[in-house]
């Protein structure tokens, strides 16, 4: 502090500063949101959407029930996805196609669905379905990356560590992917 009280205050106003109830969408790390995903078999997402609509919701006051539409997550990823390519606080008129990621997220879903389905008993549509949380793993980072870009926290380091809650998730996937692999192993 300047003892010259008629000095100009010094306040850093470019920086952001991050707290739950002025975000708008879910900040996270893509590192931490990827491990959280793949360990537990992509029931992450249903969180993911969950805490998405739920912020939003809350800065917007929008009349929406976000445990709903993460359940349903298939019938309003396209609207989420609008609101984040609305949610330009940086006023820079960022684009961000939407409808593509949008797509090709209720695609991945359908998919995984329809395999899920057609699998009972086939070791490789069952393998198969498991293969497809790599692309939707790969599309959810993107859309993290853009939720993260027009939060003002591009590397999402405000939510990067694990919380004692994460790791009880990460040990309970680690050991549900232990028993997949060794459930292949046993249907030999």
């Amino acid at each position: 502090m300047s003892d010259n009280v008629y000095a100009a205050p010094s306040a850093n106003l470019d920086e952001h500063f991050h707290s739950s109830e002025e975000d708008r969408f879910y900040v996270v790390s893509t590192r931490k949101m990827l491990i959280l995903f793949f360990l537990t078999f992509g029931l992450f997402q249903l969180h993911w959407n969950f805490q998405n609509w739920q912020r939003h919701k809350r800065a917007t006051g929008d009349d929406v029930w976000p445990l709903p539409r993460a359940l349903f997550a298939l019938f309003f990823t396209h609207t989420l996805y609008h609101e984040v390519a609305d949610y330009d606080p940086s006023g820079k008129g960022r684009s961000w196609n939407s409808d593509t990621y949008a797509t090709g997220m209720v695609f991945l879903m359908l998919a995984g669905y329809a395999l899920s389905w057609a699998g009972t008993g086939s070791l490789l549509l069952d393998v198969v379905s498991i293969l497809l949380l790599i692309p939707t793993g790969l599309l959810l980072k993107r859309v993290q990356l853009e939720i993260n870009i027009r939060s003002g926290d591009p590397a999402g380091s405000s939510n990067d560590n694990f919380t004692a809650a994460n790791i009880v998730w990460c040990v309970l996937g680690a050991l549900a992917w232990f028993f997949f692999a060794i459930g292949l192993l046993l249907v030999r």
